[in-house]
């Protein structure tokens, strides 16, 4: 991708039209994975011409900034309201960690593989976001459990939320394929198995 994928909207219309296009994207993503998705259907839904989309994006990929930004603002919402709970004790925090993230990651399968394989593909994509920083994300995610149970290091539950996050994200999105497939559990199942591992190792 280029420095500049997309042209910035300066007139409101432009905007509007940057707004249906993302959310035909997003509808798109519901049934189908990205690199299935073309421009025409993406108008199509977005009810604008494909000469349109071509004056405002270089290309598919190029509204790849565009919904790493709308995600960063669901993703500090689910945060903020896994702040918003009161949690009983150490238990409680990583039950609910697990079983929110899962169903968090299962509610926007497509847009998790989207941004999870692209910003593999384009680094640059990471440093697109200027409003939410993703490691800030982690570590309020981390000081809920440390907030909870202060015996525990801020090391030991940033390591609890990765393998929270990481393994949950390898059984949603590619339960099929390895290591996934190394855990024959479904990934709710994992889920729910998952707090005695966390726990265990937060002692």
């Amino acid at each position: 991708m280029s420095d500049q994928p997309f042209l910035a909207p300066k007139q409101q219309r432009s905007q509007q039209t940057q707004e249906k296009l993302l959310k035909a994207l997003h509808h798109s993503l519901k049934s189908k994975f990205f690199e299935h998705i073309s421009i025409k259907e993406l108008a199509d839904y977005a009810d604008v011409s494909v000469g349109t989309f071509y004056r405002r994006f270089k290309n598919k990929e190029s509204l790849l900034p565009m919904l790493y930004q709308d995600f960063g603002i669901d993703l500090n919402n689910w945060v903020t309201e896994l702040e918003t709970q009161d949690y009983k004790n150490l238990n409680d925090v990583v039950n609910t960690l697990c079983h929110k993230t899962f169903v968090f990651l299962s509610s926007q399968q497509g847009i998790f593989r989207t941004l999870h394989l692209n910003s593999r593909l384009h680094s640059e994509l990471l440093g697109t976001d200027k409003h939410i920083n993703r490691r800030v994300i982690y570590q309020r995610l981390a000081q809920l459990i440390t907030q909870t149970d202060t015996k525990v290091s801020e090391v030991a539950a940033g390591t609890a939320v990765f393998l929270i996050v990481s393994s949950l994200l390898d059984k949603v999105l590619y339960h099929d394929l390895t290591p996934a497939i190394a855990c024959p559990l479904s990934a709710a199942q994992y889920a729910q198995e998952l707090p005695k591992i966390v726990l265990a190792y937060l002692g």
